[in-house]
C-alpha cells in the first residue's frame, strides 16, 4: 500500500479579500516527484509557503508523514527552496556552511558533494553577484542539505539556461534515485515538469484542479488515428479481422488509439472491404492543450 507522505486538508489562504487558496486538498504519496502545474499568480508559491511554514493558513490543515499537530518538529526533516535569500557577501561554500551550522550537519563533505550536484564547485564571488540561474543553483543544494526525506522546489529551473535546465533535471533525477526523497516540484512550464513528474496537480487561481498519475495524464494526450466512413460498424468488423483493436465509434468516425503507423493499410482494407473513407486523419491532444481544457488558461509547454 502505497503510504502518503504529505497531505494538505481544505488549506485556505486570503490576503486581503482576494483568495489566494481555495480549499486546496493534495495528496503526496512516498516516493513521488510530484508535479504542481500552474500559471503564475495560480498560488503554487502560497500552497509552499503554507506546506513549509512560512505563512500561517486562514484555514485546512497540513499533515506531513502523518503528523498534523507537531509541525516543528516535521518540518525540520524536509528541505526547500522558495526564494533564495542568502548572506549576499558570502560566496556559495560559506552561505552553506553556515546553514550546516544552524541546521547542526556536521559532515564538511556534504557542502563540497551539494557545490558539484549543482555546478557551483570553486565559484569563489558572493552571493550578490550571483546571476539568477546561480541563486536557483545554491537554493537547491540549500534545500537537498542533509539528506531531507522531503524536498519543496518552488520553480526550481527559473532563470535556467538550457544546459542549466538539463543539469537541473539530472540533479533531481539522481537525488531521487539516490536517496528516495518525496520531491514537490512547481512549475509554469508542464512540458519540462513532465520529463521527471510521476505525479502531477493543476492549480489555478488558488483552486487544485485535478490530481492525476504522469500515466494517466499521457492517457488524456495520447495520439489518434481518425477515419470518417459511410459504415462504421462495417468498417469496425473489417479492422478487428485485420487484427486492429482499440476501435472506439463516434458518431461517423472510427478512433484508433494505436496502429497509428499502419494508416495505409487501414486504408486499403476499408477500401477492399467497399467501405467509402471520406476523412483520414491523425489527432493529438498536447499537454498544453489539456492544461487548457482544465483550467480555461494557458500554460508554457
Amino acid at each position: 500500500m502505497t503510504k502518503v507522505t504529505l497531505q494538505t486538508h481544505a488549506l485556505t489562504k486570503k490576503y486581503g479579500e482576494t483568495a489566494a487558496l481555495s480549499a486546496v486538498s493534495l495528496t503526496v504519496c512516498e516516493g513521488d516527484i510530484y508535479g504542481l502545474v500552474g500559471r503564475n499568480g495560480a498560488g503554487k508559491t502560497t500552497l509552499f509557503k503554507c506546506i513549509v511554514g512560512l505563512a500561517k493558513p486562514g484555514g485546512g490543515s497540513v499533515e506531513i508523514e502523518g503528523e498534523g499537530k507537531n509541525l516543528h518538529a516535521a518540518r525540520r526533516r524536509m528541505g526547500f527552496m522558495i526564494n533564495p535569500s542568502f548572506f549576499p557577501y558570502l560566496n556559495a561554500k560559506e552561505n552553506l556552511d553556515y546553514l550546516c551550522r544552524v541546521k547542526g550537519i556536521a559532515t564538511k563533505s556534504e557542502v563540497e558533494r551539494l557545490l558539484r550536484l549543482v555546478g557551483l564547485d570553486g565559484v569563489k564571488k558572493p552571493f550578490k553577484a550571483f546571476s539568477l540561474g546561480m541563486k536557483q543553483r545554491l537554493g537547491i543544494a540549500g534545500a537537498l542539505l542533509g539528506s531531507p526525506s522531503i524536498v519543496v522546489l518552488d520553480e526550481p529551473i527559473n532563470g535556467l539556461d538550457p544546459q542549466g535546465i538539463i543539469d537541473m533535471r539530472a540533479v533531481i533525477r539522481d537525488t531521487h534515485r539516490q536517496t528516495g526523497a518525496t520531491f514537490i516540484i512547481s512549475s509554469h512550464m508542464l512540458a519540462e515538469l513532465d520529463l521527471v513528474a510521476t505525479q502531477f496537480g493543476f492549480i489555478e487561481r488558488g483552486v487544485l484542479v485535478k490530481e492525476i498519475s504522469h500515466t494517466d495524464l499521457h492517457e488524456h494526450t495520447k495520439k489518434s488515428l481518425i477515419i470518417a466512413v459511410n459504415d462504421t460498424e462495417k468498417a469496425r468488423t473489417l479492422l478487428c479481422a485485420q487484427g486492429i483493436e482499440n476501435i472506439t465509434v463516434h458518431e461517423k468516425h472510427l478512433v484508433l488509439d494505436a496502429h497509428l503507423d499502419r494508416s495505409h493499410e487501414i486504408a486499403r482494407a476499408l477500401i477492399n472491404g467497399d467501405v467509402e473513407i471520406y476523412d483520414l486523419h491523425r489527432q493529438e491532444t498536447t499537454l498544453e492543450e489539456y492544461f487548457i481544457r482544465l483550467t480555461g488558461g494557458a500554460c508554457h509547454a
